[in-house]
Parts: structure tokens; sequence; C-alpha cells
């Protein structure tokens, strides 16, 4: 008879193994599916409409039709045929009878040519094409914002933005979060990691130091107060604390961002050295003591 204690030991041995090969496999297939599921996202949504209108373009005009009988030489049989002559001896009024029967000819094979000209381009045309010209117009975004005209033309655009009734609710948070993701600044956002006793004693939670003093407030506690912030960009709350609740976490805003998207699953940077974190009334302090 086996012995079950046996048994077990290997069970949990192969269960280990798999466990430790699953957490090895798993985050390099999740990094991979958001970064594939951002690519097709991109290039369905961004690239392929700037690919569509420039096939339509090259489809729809004969200036596009001719860029594409250069670069592509193979495709000058789709070019648009021309009128037949009129018959040798014909009267002024036949040859003007058969122009025009001729042009209504043209005119009914038209939407044939070009929908086999519009098949032959999405079969050649560069799929990167798209991306690239999304690129090119982003730069140019940012070029013109970074000029005194764009900045102003952009100020007026968001002011008419600001009065349109569901707009208003939702551009100025979506333009806050990714202005903190693209800052590339911590501080920029958000001044530290801090944790309050929410939502009663005994309770921490983990939040971000945002807004200074509120008088109103001060004046009912008695002491200054501050704005924290509880939860990650996409949701949470602000609750104001007294500056002698609040307490100073070690961990970065990416830290703290993690360790609240993962329900407190990943926690700080073990790699990294503790230090001690110091909020600004604190180094203010320090500093008029010296």
């Amino acid at each position: 008879m086996s012995n079950p204690t046996r048994a077990q030991d290997i069970v949990q041995t192969y269960k280990g193994v798999f466990l430790k090969g699953l957490g090895t496999v798993l985050p390099t297939l999740v990094t991979l599916w958001i970064v594939f599921a951002t690519s097709d996202f991109v290039a369905r949504t961004i690239a392929a409409p700037i690919a569509d209108g420039i096939k339509t373009q090259l489809v729809e005009s004969e200036g596009g039709n001719e860029v594409c009988f250069r670069v592509w030489k193979s495709l000058g049989v789709l070019r648009k045929p021309k009128p037949r002559p009129a018959p040798a001896g014909a009267t002024e009024v036949a040859k003007a009878r058969f122009a025009a029967a001729e042009a209504t000819r043209l005119e009914g094979l038209e939407p044939s040519r070009r929908a086999d000209l519009r098949k032959e381009l999405d079969l050649r045309f560069p799929k990167w094409v798209g991306v690239a010209l999304a690129v090119i117009a982003v730069f140019l975004v940012g070029f013109f914002m970074a000029s005194f005209l764009g900045s102003s033309a952009w100020g007026l655009v968001e002011g008419w933005l600001s009065r349109i009734p569901l707009v208003k609710n939702i551009y100025p948070a979506a333009k806050q979060m990714v202005s903190f993701f693209l800052s590339g600044d911590e501080s920029a956002g958000w001044q530290a990691v801090v944790a309050v006793e929410f939502p009663r004693k005994g309770l921490w939670s983990v939040g971000f130091l945002t807004c200074e003093n509120i008088p109103e407030i001060e004046a009912e506690s008695g002491e200054r107060v501050r704005g924290v912030y509880l939860g990650t960009p996409a949701a949470g709350q602000v609750v104001l604390a007294r500056e002698s609740e609040i307490v100073a976490v070690d961990m970065t805003v990416d830290e703290a961002l993690k360790f609240l998207m993962s329900g407190g699953v990943i926690g700080r940077d073990p790699a990294r050295p503790p230090g001690t974190q110091k909020l600004p009334w604190e180094e203010t302090s320090g500093d008029a003591s010296s």
C-alpha cells in the first residue's frame, strides 16, 4: 500500500511547480494581451479611418487615380476609359447623339471601375500609413498647441466644451487624468502618499495628498486641514483631514497605485531602500526650526 503522506507530498510538489510556472507565464501573457489589444484598438479606431479616407480620395478623384497609377504601374489597366470617336462621316447631330450615348456608357461603367480599384488598393495599400499619419498628426497638434495662437484657440474650444451639458462633466476629469499620467512628474498631481483613518477610527486607508487648506473647514476643526484623495485616478473620493491625523507612507505614487489597483496584493518595491517621507508642512517646520 502506498503511503498517503508521500502521495500528498508529491501532489503538493507538483502543485507548487505548476503555480510557479503559472506565476512566471501569466504576467508575460497579460502584458502581451494588453499590448496587442492596445495596438488593435489604435489600428481599428485611428489608423483604419485615416487609411480609408486616403483610399477614398485616391479612388474618387482624378488626381488620386493618377497617384495610384504612378505608384502601382500594374493598376494602369483600371484607368478611366476614354470615349470612343464618332463614326466617320456622321453628321453633327449624329456625333452629338453618339457623344451623349458614350458619356452615358462610361458613366455606367464608372462604379464598377472604382470598386475594382478600391479592391486593389485594399490589397496593396500599406497598413502602417494610417498609424504613421496619426503619429505625425499628434506631433503637429503638439507643435500647434505649443504656440500662443494654438493655446489661445484651444482655450476658446475648451470654454465652448465647458458649456455643453454632458461634456462639461466628463471632459475636465478625463483631461486631469490624462495630464497626470503623461506629465511624468509624480509631484505634479499628488504631493505625497499618505494614510488616514477612514471610514472610522482603527481602519486605515492609503491615499494621496492633494489640495491645500480650506479656511471654512479649518474654522470648525480648529486646525489646518488637507485634502486626501482615496482611490485610483479612475474612481475615488476626497476626504479632508487634520494635518495631525495624516500619516506619511514610505511609498512612491507608482507603488501606491499598484497597491490600490491590485487590492493590496502588490505593495512597495522590496528592492527599493526604505526612506523617511516628510509631509510638506513637516518640511516647512523643519526648515524654520533650523
